[in-house]
């Protein structure tokens, strides 16, 4: 069978993932197969794989971005050997370049300022305030829909409706379900003025936006080219990750436990997850709570 209709099985495989890591996956894959041609798939050696790799490295991609192109590759080799199409994958660990473990930056607490001070519209403050108060990724943030948000108010649950219809109340907490890597689902706790925020924004957009509608009705490239604008009027390079890294280094900052911190941004534990107790909602509220204390709203 040939490389490009074992990929083509692949892609349909994966179809219940998000858009984003499919077209990601099919670019990555088609690229693999304009390099080394449309072979047949238990053809391709250990050296195809090694031309793959010169090729990225002679167009200058980041070492993180050839690991990632090298992951998809050894993903479709994996289900081909489940398949039984192939024996072994050709990718080893020698093709995989090091990565670097370079900490990403994050905002101070004066460029945060300046920052919420500079933005102008509804849309693009609900959005900077969820990013640097829950720590959300990207992917999560343009996929919650109402339908994802749920209202507790004393120990009763509503849905966001009711208090875009009737107003908040001060002890209300919104619980937002999103959906991270590996179909990981989790719920995020707002309360206090980033909810007030979000659901100014939702009265706002309330007539065009229905409950199974995504609330930032943008595309990833839109949101990218708007955090980066924000950036430019106060000359800070900024974009969606910036945010979410700020968020948990902030997060840290205000004592939050660092397992706390993994659970509110979705990562999967460093060690055994058995070794940890497991984070209740009680524990991620108190974060996102001292996050929006913590950065000047």
């Amino acid at each position: 069978m040939k490389l490009s209709e074992c990929c083509e099985l692949f892609l349909s495989y994966i179809a219940d993932k998000s858009p984003n890591t499919i077209k990601n996956y099919s670019v990555d894959l088609n690229q693999f197969i304009k390099i080394v041609g449309d072979k047949e798939v238990d053809h391709v050696s250990k050296s195809d794989v090694a031309k793959f790799r010169m090729v990225l490295q002679s167009q200058k991609k980041k070492s993180s971005t050839i690991a990632r192109k090298l992951a998809t590759l050894n993903s479709l080799y994996q289900y081909l050997i489940d398949l039984e199409l192939v024996k072994v994958s050709p990718i080893t660990k020698s093709h995989r370049p090091k990565i670097s473990q370079r900490i990403p930056s994050s905002l101070s607490n004066e460029e945060i300022k300046t920052l919420l001070k500079n933005i102008d519209n509804l849309q693009d403050k609900a959005i900077v305030v969820l990013l640097l108060t829950t720590g959300l990724r990207s992917s999560e943030l343009l996929n919650i829909k109402k339908s994802n948000i749920l209202i507790e108010r004393q120990n009763q649950t509503f849905s966001v409706d009711k208090v875009i219809e009737e107003g908040l109340k001060e002890d209300d907490i919104a619980y937002i379900r999103v959906v991270g890597k590996g179909d990981k689902e989790r719920e995020v706790p707002i309360t206090g003025k980033p909810l007030q925020i979000l659901v100014e924004y939702l009265k706002e957009v309330n007539h065009y936006i229905d409950s199974k509608t995504p609330i930032f009705p943008i595309s990833y490239h839109t949101l990218w080219r708007k955090i980066k604008d924000i950036g430019k009027k106060i000359a800070v390079s900024l974009h969606p990750h910036k945010l979410r890294h700020t968020a948990a280094t902030v997060a840290l900052a205000s004592g939050a436990e660092l397992r706390v911190i993994q659970e509110l941004l979705g990562h999967a534990s460093p060690i055994t997850t058995a070794r940890y107790a497991k984070v209740g909602q009680k524990q991620l509220l108190k974060a996102t709570k001292a996050l929006s204390e913590n950065i000047d709203l």
